[in-house]
């Protein structure tokens, strides 16, 4: 394959390392110590190996061939109690959706605010929300 044929990009891999670049400059309580992962644990409950713990999950993918593809991210962020992991959620929204510099994610878009409640398997509190991530498909 010629290395000049454009190939889609892994946008939730994408989301998983700009947030973990941006997270650096956040001095918030409800961010720090947080893992970014696009898995959660593998056990029976299948929650976080540890609090807090933001997932990324894509939950759909356009491509506008050859150089722009959308994707909508889904974002769930488990905390201590349910106010810290809707906080959570929304810092990660709103540094996603802030005007990036020149990298491979070009901008993103609110979808859906975050949500609050508990996991209905681990019972923990999470919050979840979603935004539309616009990414440049590299030639």
């Amino acid at each position: 394959m010629s290395p000049l044929v454009p190939v889609p990009l892994d946008a939730a891999e994408l989301v998983v390392r700009r947030l973990r670049v941006l997270f650096t400059a956040v001095s918030d309580p409800a961010v720090g110590g947080v893992k970014i992962s696009t898995e959660t644990g593998r056990g029976t409950d299948g929650g976080p190996p540890s609090l807090p713990w933001l997932l990324v999950a894509e939950d759909g993918h356009s491509w506008d061939w050859p150089a722009v593809q959308r994707a909508v991210i889904r974002l769930t962020c488990w905390h201590r109690d349910t106010h810290a992991a809707k906080h959570l959620a929304g810092v990660a929204l709103g540094l996603l959706c802030a005007p990036q510099s020149a990298t491979a994610l070009l901008r993103g878009e609110p979808v859906a605010a975050p949500v609050a409640g508990l996991d209905p398997y681990t019972a923990a509190p999470l919050a979840t929300a979603a935004v539309t991530v616009y990414a440049r498909t590299p030639a």
